[in-house]
């Protein structure tokens, strides 16, 4: 699907209407429907051939069972398959998918679901039994998984090619270790775009506190740190008078404590965890710039007085969505799983991307908080299935799926102005995925930056040592 505008360059996603062995054609950027129909060969010869999946006409794999195993999760739908229409856009596209694919093919496609542990698919790897031909398990398993040596890396797989508009390239290059794809991922994976991260504004608080044109700030390059802080100052009022901040007050912004910082960071172009020349992770989090990032994200929050901080463990809080709902609360840090559960709310709320460091930053960046990773199992010994497959249903995605998560459940159920729907495209652009925010967050994340966030305390430097700790520990483990 080709999304509007400069989305192009990360999610170049066809809107490609046909069935055909050539896996599609091209169509206009607004579809009325999410349905393939017949086109010409003609139609064909004019396409990107970015678009295009060129697996020959003669792969076929008659009378074979192909079995996703995915995992149960709060914070986004994992599912590959359902087993009807239901009028459902989101459910009706992934059926067309899963039809589409068998067809090709002329396979059964089945789907195992099970608990969120990953003994449930480690266990019958080691156990030497196929249960599964791809498993999409969480990114912080995926890479132990490569290191025990137990799944197969994507690079190996006939047929795929991720250079192709429905994988996600700048997803990919930065799941690359040593020089190795050990997973790849593209538009089945509607995870990326669930938990990618942005701001909504409440629009009714926007107007009482005259705080300009945010949307004009955005295109103009001109959404900085300093500007949001300004407004969120604008906005903190004791409203009750009683001389104290509480949840009876308004705030200008709020997010979990674990995502304030690696959302801003993110936004400013810094990372935690970069790598170097041999492909190699390496701790970041002592270079000046990001230090200087580090101290201006406290400043902004518990510096100015102007942050909520929510109770509970949920990526939004209920205490988050209550304030953002009544009116208390200017900007709210929100992926866009969640953003889709603020439909029914009354008053009208925009959505941005987080602000860059100063104007001096070339672009804005957009945090992917998590994704789940599509692993091939060592006990799979069927790879130009798999590959097939694989390849085959990530473009079919971008035939249906896509095209519904993004003009039907975004554009027709959620974004409320064109401002907003232009800076979709904007923060889908410029996605990020850091390994210190999603690989590796249990120890640096959810551990010490949350830890150091909650409490108020701005001690990096002290951490820094057991973080480098934890990276080299990762990087030791690497396969040869």
């Amino acid at each position: 699907m080709k999304l509007p505008r400069k989305l192009t360059s990360l999610l170049l996603l066809s809107l490609i209407l046909a069935e055909t062995s050539a896996c599609g054609s091209t169509s206009p950027d607004t579809p009325d429907n999410t349905n393939p129909t017949d086109t010409t060969s003609s139609d064909v010869t004019t396409r990107d051939p970015a678009s295009v999946c060129d697996i020959p006409d003669d792969v076929r794999f008659d009378g074979e069972t192909f079995t996703f195993a995915i995992y149960e999760n709060a914070n986004t739908n994992n599912h590959m398959l359902v087993d009807e229409e239901d009028g459902d856009t989101m459910n009706d596209a992934m059926f067309k998918r899963r039809r589409m694919t068998e067809e090709r093919f002329g396979i059964t496609l089945e789907e195992l679901v099970y608990d969120d542990n990953p003994s449930k698919f480690r266990t019958p790897i080691l156990a030497g039994d196929n249960s599964f031909d791809i498993g999409n398990i969480r990114c912080t398993d995926a890479l132990s998984f490569w290191q025990d040596g137990i799944i197969t890396p994507a690079s190996e797989l006939p047929y795929v090619d991720i250079d192709k508009s429905y994988w996600n390239r700048s997803f990919n290059d930065s799941l690359t270790l040593c020089g190795q794809q050990y997973i790849a991922i593209g538009d089945m994976m509607t995870s990326t775009l669930d938990l990618t991260y942005a701001l909504t504004f409440n629009k009714k608080l926007a107007e009482n506190y005259a705080i300009g044109d945010i949307y004009s700030l955005v295109r103009d390059g001109k959404w900085t740190f300093d500007e949001m802080l300004g407004m969120m100052k604008t906005a903190t009022q004791d409203t009750n008078g009683d001389t104290k901040m509480d949840d009876q007050d308004n705030y200008g912004y709020s997010a979990n404590p674990k995502n304030v910082l690696p959302s801003f960071w993110i936004s400013a172009g810094e990372l935690s965890v970069k790598k170097d020349e041999n492909d190699l992770p390496y701790l970041a989090m002592g270079e000046e710039r990001f230090i200087n990032v580090f101290q201006k994200i406290y400043d902004i929050t518990y510096g100015s007085g102007t942050y909520f901080k929510p109770a509970g463990d949920f990526d939004v809080t209920d205490e988050q969505r209550k304030l953002f709902n009544n009116d208390q609360l200017l900007f709210m840090d929100c992926s866009f799983f969640y953003v889709q559960q603020l439909r029914s709310m009354e008053t009208d709320f925009g959505i941005i991307p987080y602000p860059k460091y100063d104007e001096d930053q070339n672009r804005y960046y957009s945090r992917v908080s998590y994704y789940n990773a599509p692993i091939i199992p060592v006990t799979n010994s069927r790879l130009e299935l798999t590959g097939a497959v694989l390849e085959y249903f990530n473009w079919a995605s971008s035939e249906t799926v896509i095209p519904a998560y993004y003009d039907t459940v975004l554009y027709g159920k959620v974004i409320r102005d064109d401002e907003s729907r232009e800076m979709l495209d904007i923060i889908f652009d410029a996605r990020v995925v850091d390994i210190g925010d999603t690989t590796l967050c249990g120890d640096i994340r959810d551990g010490a930056i949350a830890s150091m966030f909650k409490t108020e305390k701005n001690n990096l430097a002290s951490k820094l040592p057991n973080l480098k700790t934890v990276v080299d520990k990762f990087v030791a483990k690497m396969p040869e």
